[in-house]
């Protein structure tokens, strides 16, 4: 992946999210609604294929959008009413922060060549989703303290610094940042995966069936 041109890359991109929706399939994947979060993975991977092009950049924001908002739908109702330590929301307000803050700072510094009339409405929804998805996972993660917590903490992480990196290497024309988001992107598909084959547990709260 580190001698691949961009174009290359961005097919690799593709072909490592088709491979993880075919292998989903051998945990039966299909069955539950993850399937919709992996096939908006993949739908948004192939739209980055053409992101120089107006409807496909759009397109992207509002695939990796809607990849969040099911993560979100999926999570939610497992942490409505979890209650938070000091540290824990400290910690919390941090890590959201600092998103928001490279998030804003990326967006002014997007060329004026790439703007377009639902640019801004389309980043702004996809900003605010990823925030509300890092808070989700971070919550998840407070409340249950499993693997499958932690895995989509990570895999939220990832994604979100995938991004970062992609806007990096894309609008600012800094190509090193593509590294990063090649390998970001990898890991938080595998991630995504791990946290539906390993069910949200704590001792007085059993997800158990993979009902997600």
């Amino acid at each position: 992946m580190y001698f691949f041109t961009e174009e290359a890359s961005r097919w690799l991109r593709l072909a490592a999210s088709t491979y993880f929706v075919i292998w989903s399939l051998s945990f039966q994947a299909l069955n539950s609604r993850i399937q919709y979060v992996l096939l908006a993975f993949w739908m948004c991977d192939i739209s980055v294929l053409f992101y120089e092009n107006q409807f496909f950049n759009f397109l992207t924001f509002i695939t990796r959008s809607l990849t969040f908002f099911l993560l979100i739908s999926i999570v939610y109702p497992k942490i409505h009413g979890v209650k938070f330590r000091l540290s824990e929301l400290l910690v919390g307000i941090a890590i959201i922060a600092i998103n928001i803050y490279l998030l804003w700072e990326l967006f002014y510094m997007v060329p004026e060549a790439h703007l377009y009339d639902y640019f801004v409405p389309a980043y702004l929804g996809f900003t605010i989703l990823t925030m509300v998805l890092v808070g989700v996972a971070i919550t998840c993660n407070n409340r249950y303290s499993s693997k499958a917590s932690l895995y989509l903490l990570l895999a939220t992480l990832f994604m979100a610094l995938s991004d970062i990196n992609f806007f990096i290497a894309f609008y600012l024309d800094i190509s090193i940042f593509y590294y990063p988001d090649r390998f970001l992107h990898i890991f938080s598909l595998g991630l995504i995966l791990l946290f539906w084959i390993n069910p949200l547990e704590t001792s007085m709260h059993n997800l158990g069936n993979r009902e997600i």
